[in-house]
């Protein structure tokens, strides 16, 4: 699901969940307005080539499973596209 910029509303108003997976973590990258469109391959992709990915083994933070999704911490992952706007095709 992608939202445009009026079904985005305010980010203000978007509720942050603690953890998020790779495809509930594109929705809300998009919903905040963090990006304008970005899949969860496209975050697959950025978490296995982008140097500076905050999460797995060897990196400050862990990925967890949930059941049978793979999760991450929220206020990092979005730090991540904040500091890495270009890492998903967006303006530095």
């Amino acid at each position: 699901m992608s939202f445009t910029s009026a079904q985005r509303g305010d980010p203000a108003d978007v509720p942050i969940p603690p953890v998020v997976t790779f495809q509930s973590g594109a929705i809300l990258l998009e919903r905040l307005g963090i990006v304008d469109k970005i899949t969860h391959q496209g975050i697959r992709h950025i978490a296995a080539t982008h140097p500076d990915w905050s999460f797995g083994e060897g990196r400050p933070y862990p990925y967890w499973q949930v059941a049978n999704a793979t999760v991450m911490e929220t206020t990092p992952f979005l730090d991540f596209f904040r500091k890495h706007p270009r890492a998903s095709g967006g303006e530095s």
